[in-house]
């Protein structure tokens, strides 16, 4: 998870799309001097959601009971009366959290789409940094056509407690699916663009509950890891940090935030180029097939803002290994492509590219962002033919 602002933390969202979105901006924001690599190593990935206990909540458990001081929107629910009836959504939010403001049209979305099967619940603890009660209800209130969901005010902590304090989340937002068995089915970040996918499954039995504990198990060790890292990081241990992070990246190869410390810490030269460039051959011979790590790597590569680390060769061979593995129709990935051989001057190979993103593209932000580009690509090409 990434902390953008001090205290909140999420999930990276959408695979980046070329010329827009968070994720590019978030990651142009890490070219930095070389001096501030120690703080950066805690704040890119010492804010990670601690490992869960292993006597805490994970998928398969039942899930505890709603602890309610007041219900702000909607009738009132008990998961254990109401079992079996639907599919339950429990999402923890709070007034102060700017991504959870950005949930709250997606969480939206979703309810309205599967109202007769979903029933989703926003769960906030009043606190001290403004989050109270009257905050909350004005907070709801003001939205009143974009948050439809029910809305309820956590009795002194005690879901908050139950969930996220037992499965060792530090942040928020976050959410926890619960199946019609009364079991937690699926927990994360309500911005993870896989969410609406899962829940279909989940309502048409088609989700896989052993690879949604394999998954969990994975993030896991994971942020064990990332534990551990924090420690060797403020130590200045950073040849220790390096192997952390290859250590990640072997478990998970597509984790956006160990690929972006990793490159920044090659950026400021804590490793030599030579070490980088021969562990990105081997990444990417090792998971050629795996579109989302291939995206991800080339994504981060592209936006290396230091040019004289920038590694052009191998984000274009990242992006094609995506783009010959992945869905033809996922516009994500073709533009990933599109920009790699863009950043080299194959203007005519860029803008192909970009008119297949723009026609597999899925929605109007996507379309919209997605032919930016490609006006883009095509007004440069045009000012390339005017060059004396």
């Amino acid at each position: 998870m990434l902390e953008l602002v001090p205290g909140v933390r999420f999930a990276a969202g959408r695979s980046p799309i070329p010329g827009g979105g968070q994720q590019r901006r978030d990651v142009r924001d890490a070219s930095v001097s070389r001096r501030t690599v120690p703080w950066l190593a805690v704040a890119a990935l010492g804010t990670a959601v601690s490992a869960p206990p292993a006597s805490g909540l994970n998928i398969g458990d039942k899930a505890p009971p709603l602890s309610v001081s007041e219900w702000v929107q909607g009738e009132p629910v008990d998961l254990k009366k109401d079992l079996g009836k639907k599919l339950y959504m429990v999402e923890f939010w709070a007034t102060w959290c700017p991504p959870c403001k950005m949930s709250v049209p997606l969480l939206t979305k979703l309810q309205e789409k599967y109202k007769k099967d979903l029933t989703i619940i926003g769960v906030t603890a009043p606190d001290d940094r403004g989050n109270t009660a009257s905050a909350i209800k004005r907070f709801v209130k003001e939205r009143a056509a974009q948050m439809t969901y029910h809305v309820a005010i956590d009795k002194n902590e005690a879901t908050t407690n139950a969930y996220l304090a037992a499965s060792g989340v530090a942040g928020i937002p976050y959410a926890y699916l619960v199946g019609k068995d009364g079991s937690v089915v699926w927990h994360g970040s309500p911005l993870e663009p896989t969410l609406p996918d899962i829940v279909e499954q989940i309502l048409t039995g088609k989700y896989d509950m052993s690879a949604a504990k394999k998954a969990a198990e994975v993030e896991t060790e994971v942020n064990r890891r990332i534990e551990e890292l924090q420690m060797r990081a403020q130590a200045g241990q950073w040849s220790a940090v390096w192997d952390s992070l290859v250590g990640i990246l072997k478990i998970d190869p597509s984790h956006t935030e160990a690929l972006d410390m990793l490159l920044r810490l090659y950026a400021n030269e804590t490793q030599t180029s030579k070490a980088f460039r021969e562990w990105a051959t081997g990444h990417i011979a090792a998971n050629r097939s795996n579109t989302r790590a291939m995206q991800r790597f080339a994504a981060v590569l592209c936006l290396n803002d230091d040019l004289a680390t920038r590694a052009p060769d191998l984000a274009i061979e990242a992006a094609r290994a995506a783009y010959e593995s992945g869905n033809p129709r996922d516009a994500s990935v073709i533009a990933t492509y599109a920009l790699a051989v863009y950043e080299v001057g194959a203007l005519d190979r860029a803008i192909a590219l970009q008119e297949e993103a723009v026609s597999a593209a899925g929605d109007e932000r996507e379309t919209k962002e997605t032919k930016a580009v490609l006006e883009y690509f095509k007004k440069c090409k045009e000012l390339q033919s005017s060059l004396p």
